[in-house]
């Protein structure tokens, strides 16, 4: 049982005693409706948005890591050493070769021939699994990284989710004839252990998939293979990329998920605070609140007077006259039995076989009765809960009402304002305007007969000037047809031009296209050429260093460029080879030619 049902029930049982007295109900009332706008309940929680993308990338990436920890890389260590023969165990082919070579660890040889020739020392090899190869070691590295990444934000995660800041103050004052209760209390509370965190299922799935991430990761650190590797020195960045590390298909996405992890930057998750405000309190709220305020001053009031004992022997005299009315109650229920038991003609004992059985019967009404009445108090709770909600909505729709109220008269009042300003503009501007007509009427009129005078000037000017403009369109018409005759010659010297540079461009574009041609051909020769004196030269280093007793090539062969690369050198040796076996038979052939001549001079 937690702490907090220990707590719950006590407090149930304190209320059965105070719920139905009438003195302790007024007192409740009165301490209740004390000063209810100074009352203030608040409480804090977190819901925290934990980010998908890098729990998706771990529950991908340890699949290959299991497999890549199936695998169980290991390596053989030879240990071998030349021990008496009456300690050699299991005789092995190396300790056959060994033999054959050291002759000198057999010193008896049989007098007969046919007896067994038994060596006085044998080497004896003992072949050891390593398997704290650099993979491995790798894999217990990320997967140690990788659990100190996850149990950092889990624990992150559910210190926020877990989070409540709870905060009280109420200040009640009652003052009656003969009593005067001033009460002040202020709760603060602050814990990350709350075992009721805000509803959030997609935050609880994310955690759960947290968690079994987790799981499987302790799950493979346990294993034989990462119990062995744990016991070698533990790698540090950078990682080196060995082939396994790059081709084996595991062990490449377990590089990717540790390349990932290692890289990233964020804290995974988000989160947002969430203020529940429970003032004013409901009825049933500020009810107990009262209940627990009476309990403090009795306390108070208990310690200051010191009357513990005459309370305690008070309570004493109660607990004992209520067992004498429960004894009194037991007798009399035992002789309304024995009565009913004579009257229905019964001993007692089928008596009490029926009270059995009813008793039976009424366990099970009352078992019912007690889920009924959980389900019922469970309604209870729901209705309280909504009617704190309905309230605080009712609270905020009032709020929410004398705001628009406000708006509404703020836009009363601007509206008339509008219309005030804008009938006095408007009477501004209709003064205005009579009084600019008014100023500019004889104005108007003197510039009107000017205007009209200049407008005689400029018909004149007018007609004069259409007869140049007729005259200077003719001369343009004569000048735009001498332009076009131009126009005509020019266009038919520019095509001939143009092709002209046409065929002069084919042929120089054909003339660019062989050059160009032989200038690739002579460029592939001549690279040939190189190609062919590179493999050659270092076919020739790869030669003098197995001369030398250096049997490590000048490059790394293995692979299939350098492969390719080989057999190229080896064709352009053959070749080499064969020119300058050609070459030297004719100087053979020019020495003996020469010797032949020389022997009859000699003569």
């Amino acid at each position: 049982m937690s702490l907090l049902d220990i707590y719950y029930r006590a407090f149930k049982g304190y209320r059965k005693h105070t719920a139905d007295n009438t003195g302790c109900e007024k007192d409740r009332r009165v301490l209740a409706e004390s000063n209810p706008d100074g009352d203030r309940l608040q409480s804090t929680k977190y819901l925290c948005k934990i980010e998908e993308d890098w729990i998706k990338a771990i529950e991908e990436g340890l699949v290959f890591v299991e497999k890549a920890v199936a695998e169980e890389r290991q390596f053989i260590r030879t240990n071998g050493e030349v021990v008496p023969i009456e300690k050699v165990k299991k005789i092995s082919k190396d300790s056959v070769e060994h033999l054959a070579k050291h002759s000198d660890l057999i010193t008896h040889v049989p007098e007969n021939e046919d007896d067994l020739l038994v060596p006085d020392q044998l080497y004896m090899v003992e072949k050891l699994s390593d398997y704290a190869v650099y993979e491995n070691r790798f894999l217990f590295m990320m997967l140690s990284y990788i659990k100190q990444f996850i149990e950092y934000r889990l624990e992150k995660i559910e210190n926020l989710r877990r989070r409540y800041v709870g905060d009280m103050s109420i200040s009640k004052e009652v003052v009656t004839k003969k009593r005067t209760l001033r009460i002040k209390t202020e709760v603060y509370e602050e814990r990350t252990d709350n075992p009721f965190p805000l509803p959030d299922e997609n935050s609880n799935k994310l955690v759960k998939r947290i968690k079994d991430c987790q799981s499987i990761i302790n799950a493979l650190l346990n294993t034989d293979l990462m119990l062995q590797v744990a016991k070698s020195p533990m790698i540090k960045p950078p990682i080196v990329k060995t082939n396994v590390l790059k081709m084996n298909n595991s062990f490449k996405h377990a590089l990717a998920l540790y390349d990932y992890i290692a890289s990233y930057k964020g804290q995974g998750f988000d989160y947002e605070e969430v203020t529940f405000n429970f003032a004013p309190f409901s009825e049933k709220v500020a009810d107990e609140i009262a209940e627990a305020a009476n309990l403090s001053s009795f306390l108070a009031y208990k310690i200051g007077n010191d009357i513990e004992s005459i309370l305690e022997a008070e309570y004493e005299a109660e607990e004992r006259r209520l067992k004498e009315e429960e004894a009194k109650k037991t007798v009399q229920r035992l002789k309304r039995l024995k009565k009913r038991a004579l009257e229905s003609n019964k001993t007692m004992e089928e008596y009490m076989l029926l009270l059995e059985e009813r008793n039976r019967r009424l366990e099970k009404d009352g078992e019912e009765l007690i889920s009924l009445r959980q389900e019922v108090e469970q309604l209870n709770l729901k209705i309280d809960e909504i009617n704190r909600e309905k309230e605080e909505l009712n609270r905020q729709i009032t709020v929410l009402e004398d705001a628009v109220a406000e708006k509404e008269r703020e836009i009363s009042e601007l509206n008339t304002k509008y219309i005030e300003d804008i009938a006095a503009l408007n009477a501004e501007h209709d003064r205005e305007k009579e009084e600019l007509k008014a100023e500019f009427a004889d104005k108007l009129s003197a510039t009107i007969d000017e205007h009209e005078i200049r407008v005689n000037e400029l018909t004149d000017q007018i007609s004069d000037l259409n007869g140049q403009l007729l005259k200077t369109v003719e001369e343009c018409d004569e000048k735009g047809r001498e332009l076009d005759r131009r126009l005509n010659d020019i266009d038919a010297e520019k095509q001939r031009v143009i092709d002209e540079c046409e065929e002069k461009i084919k042929a120089v574009e054909a003339g660019f296209a062989d050059d160009v041609k032989k200038l690739e051909n002579t460029q592939r020769i001549e690279l040939k050429k190189l190609r062919d004196e590179n493999a050659l030269i270092r076919g020739e280093l790869d030669g003098i260093r197995a001369q030398q007793g250096k049997l490590t090539p000048s490059t790394d062969y293995t692979s299939r460029d350098r492969f390719i690369e080989l057999e190229e050198e080896y064709m352009a040796y053959h070749r080499f080879f064969k020119a300058q076996w050609e070459f030297t038979k004719k100087e053979i052939r020019k020495t003996i030619l020469w010797a032949k001549q020389e022997k009859p001079k000699k003569k």
